[in-house]
């Protein structure tokens, strides 16, 4: 008997996140011919517990279709102990969380400010203060929720493909925002940031005037083994240190502070914050490595002080990621992206404007 032939399933791309609900789709394998059905969708939704997934089916949120069963056998009542069978498709569908309350400033700005789109590829400006993906304490209005809006909104979605992001930024960071439109633009950016072809440019405002004009800051970076904030980095120059390269160029200065591009080479943890903090000059606004432990958790409790206020400056770091260089994933011509400052950093600037 020749060997079954099994047909290629396609690959499921980005969750549309401006659907009302969340569905998710598993195949019952070979090897769990006979498995109980909340065990299987405990061993599936690996972020939940056993017990999670046996309220999803007390719910009615579980459905068991036949799938690929050779025989299509009727599926019995939907019971935690239901025996599963090699081919059956498990569909969990759970409510899409209640959007949040619109934050106060430039995030609460409804229409993404796009600074290029084609058929391929979406390149916004993220604001300050927005999250690029879902998290747990911010499941809803992150940036990929806006664009799968605005997406649905223009008539796309349709085919079941919506755009996906190809990097991210710090929720704090400002700046060009690089969206493919479908998986195979989606693969090709993502090959050229493994590649490390994308050329990234950043503006900060860092506190103190710097004396040199430009230069490179070849320092190995790596968690902080003596930090109370357990997310900071530091330089390190043992085995925990990863080789980590920035060149950076004064742009502009003000008394006080600078303005300098940022042309990261490395794309280590807070990289650029870390980089500029350990010459001297933090970033403005960095809670963490201008502020220190104890300012970071302030701010975390929503207690900062008016000391703390005055010592950051601004209530973000004044990090902009400015510029954006890749390779077209249709045409293969050089895509150049810029996105303006935000506000809050221009103000800062004396009427300087960056680029103008």
């Amino acid at each position: 008997m020749p060997p079954r032939r099994t047909q290629r399933k396609k690959r499921r791309g980005q969750r549309d996140l401006s659907l009302p609900y969340l569905e998710q789709r598993f195949e019952v394998g070979e090897p769990e011919q006979g498995k109980r059905l909340d065990s299987f969708l405990a061993s599936r939704l690996s972020w939940h517990s056993r017990e999670a997934a046996r309220r999803f089916i007390d719910q009615g949120m579980v459905e068991v279709l036949p799938g690929k069963d050779p025989q299509q056998a009727p599926v019995g009542a939907l019971r935690r102990g239901l025996k599963l069978r090699w081919g059956q498709e498990v569909v969990l569908r759970t409510p899409a969380p209640r959007p949040a309350a619109p934050a106060a400033g430039p995030a609460a700005a409804e229409e993404l400010e796009v600074i290029y789109e084609d058929d391929s590829v979406l390149a916004v400006n993220k604001p300050p203060g927005l999250a690029v993906h879902p998290s747990k304490g911010h499941l809803t209005g992150s940036l990929i929720h806006r664009i799968h809006e605005r997406h649905r909104r223009l008539g796309g979605g349709r085919d079941g493909e919506v755009p996906t992001l190809c990097h991210r930024l710090d929720r704090e960071t400002s700046g060009v925002v690089l969206a493919a439109k479908d998986q195979l633009s989606r693969t090709r950016i993502g090959r050229q940031f493994e590649a490390r072809t994308v050329a990234k440019t950043y503006l900060a405002l860092v506190a103190g005037e710097i004396e040199e004009d430009e230069g490179v800051i070849d320092l190995p970076l790596g968690r902080s083994l003596t930090a109370a904030v357990r997310l900071r980095m530091c330089v390190r120059h043992d085995e925990g240190g990863q080789p980590s390269r920035t060149e950076w160029r004064v742009v502009h200065r003000l008394p006080g502070r600078t303005l300098v591009e940022l042309r990261p080479r490395t794309g280590r943890q807070h990289q650029l914050r870390v980089h500029l903090a350990a010459i001297g000059h933090p970033i403005l606004g960095d809670k963490l490595y201008l502020g220190g432990d104890e300012v970071f958790v302030r701010a975390v409790q929503g207690g900062l002080s008016e000391e703390d206020r005055r010592l950051l400056v601004l209530d973000r770091q004044a990090l902009h990621a400015w510029r954006l260089e890749v390779e077209h994933p249709m045409t293969g011509l050089p895509l150049r992206l810029e996105a303006p400052l935000w506000p809050d950093m221009l103000e800062l600037l004396d009427g300087f404007k960056p680029g103008a």
